[in-house]
């Protein structure tokens, strides 16, 4: 609904057998992008609640775009492809 990527590449249910193959990269990066889907909800949440104006949600936003962008982690360039504009 928000145009989040969501969970991407495992689920939670996952992490305990990750971590029992020594899979730590993939726990690490399911981590980070469920950490920015939290952080991009708390952002849209802030908005509707009028603790963030439009341009500042938009700002906020970009700037997690930009950082994105300057990634060359494969996770992270998913995410953000995945990502639509709401």
């Amino acid at each position: 609904m928000l145009g989040l990527p969501g969970k991407m590449g495992m689920s939670g249910a996952k992490v305990w057998d990750h971590f029992l193959a020594g899979d730590i990269e993939a726990i690490r990066n399911y981590c980070e992008t469920d950490v920015l889907n939290t952080y991009l909800v708390y952002l849209r949440f802030q908005l509707m609640r009028g603790r963030l104006t439009e341009s500042t949600y938009a700002d906020e936003c970009q700037r997690v775009r930009d950082e994105l962008g300057h990634s060359d982690k494969a996770h992270l360039q998913e995410f953000m492809r995945a990502w639509r504009v709401s």
